[in-house]
C-alpha cells in the first residue's frame, strides 16, 4: 500500500498568512508495509458502559462486539488505482476540515489490509476557486480515478467545475449544493443540504420562542426564524460581544465599578443559536460560558468538524457544556450501537488505532504522524474513498468517465464498509440518512487514540447518553 502525501509548506496545523495562496510542496510516494501483525481482526479492546436514550424511550441495546473486522476484502480494483484528496490548509476559507479528511488514510489502510491496492494522493487549494482547479489538475495528472474534495465553501465550485471538465469522479463529504453556490452536476454530496440542516435546527430549538441569532460569519440559518440578530465580526472584542449577548439572554452582571447595572430586557431570548465557521463557533461558545449565558446553545452544522473543540478549549471553554448541534450520525457514538451500523463505524475506528499504531504512517500532507491527528481523523471523508474505489471495483477500470458512470448507480451502506449512514449515490445529494439534532459530551468513549494535547473531546451523539465506564487498551 502507498499514499503519496503532499508535504506543503503551510503545515495544516499551523495558520497561512491572511489573503496568501497556501504553495504545493513536491509530492513524494512512499510505501507502506503492513505488518503481520495488523490482523485481519482486530480487537477493539474496550469496556464501555452506555445508556442511550431517546425522548422518553427505553434504552437501547448493547454497545458492539468488542472484536470487530476492520480489513475491507473483496473489492477488486486496477493496479495503480489512485484516489485524490483535495483539501484546505491553514486558515483560509474551508480549512476546518483538514484534520477530518484523515479519515481518508483510513480507508486506504482498511483496504490494504484485505488485499487492495489504493494509493491516496492529496492537494491542497489554498482556499481558492484558482488553487482548487489547479488542485484538481494535479491530481488529474497523477492518475486519480476519482477525487474528494474535502473542503468547503464556494471556492470548492473551482474544484468541481475542473473535475468535470477532465471527466473524473467528484464526492464531497463536508459540503452540499447550497455550500457551493452552484449545482453539483455529476459530482456527488454526502453531507446534508441546507434545508436538512434547518429542519433538524428547528427541532433542537423546541418550543423557544424568542430565538437570538449570534452570527459569527455564518448567516442566518435556512428555516429557522430568529427574533434578534447579534453580529459578531472576525476581530471584534468577544468578551463584551458575549456581555451584550448575555444581558439579551436576561444575565445582568454588576458592573464593579459603583455604576448602576443595565435594566434587564424586557423580553430576553430564551435560546442562542451560533452560525459561522467552527473555529468562530468555538471561540464565541467559549466567550458565553464566561459570561454565565445558560439558555441552550444551538450550533449551526460547521460544530461538527474537530476545529470546532480544538477552538472551544483553546479559548478557555469546556467541551462539558450543554451544546447541541445538527448533522447526520457520522461520529463515534454510533459505534455504541449493537446494529449493522454500530458494527461498521467500530470497525472503521478499529482502522484509525491500527494506522495510529503504525509508527511510519504520517498525514495526508507528510508532515505529521498520523497518530497526531488519529483523534480527529472522521468517517466522513474514510467513506468518500470508499464510495470512489467501489466505483472504480464496480467499472473494473481506473477510467475517470467510466469510474463516475459507475458511482452513479451505487447505494452503499453498512455492508459495504461505510461507516456513517446509507449513500444513495445515484442522486446528488446523497446523504440517505436522517439530519438530527446531535447533543455534546465530553466523555471519551475509549474508541480512538486521545488527543496529543490531552484536550478533552466532542463527542456529538443523537440522544441522551450516560457514559459510566470506558476504557481503551488498544
Amino acid at each position: 500500500m502507498s499514499h503519496s502525501n503532499e508535504a506543503s509548506g503551510t503545515p495544516d496545523h499551523a495558520p497561512a498568512e491572511p489573503g496568501a495562496e497556501a504553495p504545493r510542496a513536491p509530492r513524494r510516494r512512499r510505501t507502506v508495509v503492513v505488518a503481520a501483525a495488523a490482523a485481519l481482526v482486530v480487537a477493539a479492546a474496550a469496556v464501555v458502559t452506555v445508556a442511550v436514550v431517546r425522548s422518553g424511550d427505553e434504552p437501547a441495546g448493547d454497545p458492539a462486539p468488542a472484536s470487530v473486522p476492520v480489513a475491507l476484502s473483496g473489492v477488486d480494483v486496477p493496479d495503480g488505482t489512485t484516489v485524490g484528496v483535495v483539501l484546505t490548509l491553514g486558515d483560509a476559507e474551508g480549512a476546518q476540515w483538514s484534520e477530518a479528511a484523515q479519515g481518508a488514510l483510513v480507508a486506504e489502510r482498511r483496504l490494504a489490509l484485505g488485499g487492495t491496492d489504493v494509493s491516496v494522493v492529496a492537494e491542497n487549494d489554498g482556499g481558492t476557486d484558482a488553487g482548487a482547479r489547479d488542485a484538481v489538475a494535479s491530481l488529474v495528472e497523477q492518475g486519480a480515478s476519482g477525487i474528494v474534495v474535502a473542503t468547503s465553501g464556494p471556492h470548492a465550485a473551482g474544484a468541481v467545475a475542473a473535475a468535470a471538465e477532465a471527466g473524473v469522479p467528484v464526492v464531497l463529504p463536508y459540503a452540499s449544493a447550497d455550500d457551493l453556490g452552484t449545482d453539483l452536476g455529476d459530482a456527488r454530496s454526502t453531507a446534508p443540504t441546507a434545508v436538512q440542516n434547518g429542519a433538524a435546527l428547528a427541532v433542537a430549538l423546541g418550543d423557544a420562542s424568542s430565538v437570538l441569532l449570534v452570527d459569527a460569519g455564518g448567516g442566518s440559518p435556512q428555516g429557522v426564524e430568529v427574533a434578534q440578530i447579534a453580529t459578531v465580526a472576525r476581530d471584534a472584542d468577544l468578551t463584551a460581544s458575549a456581555a451584550d449577548i448575555a444581558r439579551l439572554t436576561g444575565v445582568v452582571s454588576p458592573t464593579g465599578t459603583g455604576e448602576t447595572a443595565p435594566a434587564p430586557v424586557e423580553t430576553p431570548a430564551d435560546a442562542v443559536v451560533v452560525s459561522g465557521p467552527a473555529a468562530r463557533q468555538g471561540a464565541v461558545v467559549a466567550a458565553l460560558q464566561a459570561a454565565d449565558v445558560s439558555v441552550p446553545l444551538v450550533l449551526t452544522a460547521d460544530a461538527t468538524s474537530p476545529a470546532f473543540a480544538e477552538a472551544l478549549v483553546a479559548a478557555g471553554g469546556s467541551s462539558a457544556g450543554s451544546m447541541v448541534t445538527v448533522g447526520a450520525e457520522t461520529d463515534d457514538a454510533v459505534a455504541l450501537r449493537s446494529d449493522a451500523a454500530g458494527r461498521s463505524m467500530s470497525a472503521f475506528l478499529g482502522g484509525v488505532r491500527v494506522l495510529a499504531q503504525d509508527g511510519d504512517a504520517t498525514n495526508l500532507t507528510g508532515d505529521l504522524p498520523f497518530s497526531a491527528v488519529a483523534d480527529a481523523a472522521d468517517s466522513r471523508s474514510h467513506d468518500a474513498v470508499l464510495a470512489l474505489v467501489r466505483a472504480v471495483s464496480t467499472a473494473g477500470s481506473r477510467e475517470g468517465e467510466a469510474t463516475r458512470a459507475s458511482l452513479s448507480t451505487l447505494e452503499l451502506g453498512p455492508g459495504d464498509g461505510v461507516a456513517g449512514p446509507v449513500l444513495d449515490l445515484t442522486r446528488p445529494e446523497a446523504l440517505d440518512g436522517e439530519v438530527v439534532p446531535l447533543h455534546a459530551s465530553a466523555q471519551s468513549l475509549g474508541l480512538r487514540p486521545a488527543p496529543v494535547d490531552g484536550a478533552a473531546p466532542v463527542v456529538w451523539f443523537a440522544g441522551t447518553t450516560t457514559t459510566t465506564a470506558a476504557t481503551d487498551e488498544g
